[in-house]
C-alpha cells in the first residue's frame, strides 16, 4: 500500500464551489466536505518573524488527490486552515502522481 493512501492523518476539505452572491453574479464559498487520509508535515520557514510578532504555522499536506484550491478551507486536528495558493499537481506515473498544499492556520 502507498504512504500516500494510507496516511496517518484525517483532513477534510472543503473545495471551493461558486455561490450566488446576491447581486446576480457568483462568488468563491464552501463546498460540500470531502474527507481524505492525507500525510501532513511542517514546513520550514527561511524567514524570521519580526521583533515582537509571531509568525504564522503553515503545513503541508500531501495526498493521492487534494479537491482543494486557493481559497479553500481544511480541518485538521481539530483547527481550521486555509489552503495558501494553488495546489502542486505532481504526475508521473500512477503510483507517484499525488498532490501537494500548503496551508496556514486561520485567525
Amino acid at each position: 500500500m502507498s504512504l500516500l493512501v494510507s496516511g496517518p492523518e484525517q483532513v477534510t476539505v472543503y473545495p471551493t464551489a461558486d455561490v450566488d452572491d446576491g447581486y446576480g453574479g457568483t462568488k468563491p464559498g464552501p463546498g460540500a466536505p470531502v474527507t481524505i487520509r492525507a500525510r501532513v508535515l511542517p514546513t520550514t520557514t527561511g524567514q524570521s518573524g519580526e521583533a515582537g510578532y509571531l509568525t504564522g504555522t503553515e503545513y503541508r499536506v500531501y495526498a493521492r488527490s487534494l479537491p482543494a484550491g486557493p481559497w479553500s478551507r481544511v480541518e485538521w486536528a481539530g483547527q481550521v486552515w486555509t489552503v495558501v495558493g494553488e495546489p502542486q499537481r505532481f504526475g508521473g506515473s500512477r503510483r507517484l502522481a499525488h498532490d501537494v498544499a500548503t496551508i496556514r492556520k486561520r485567525g
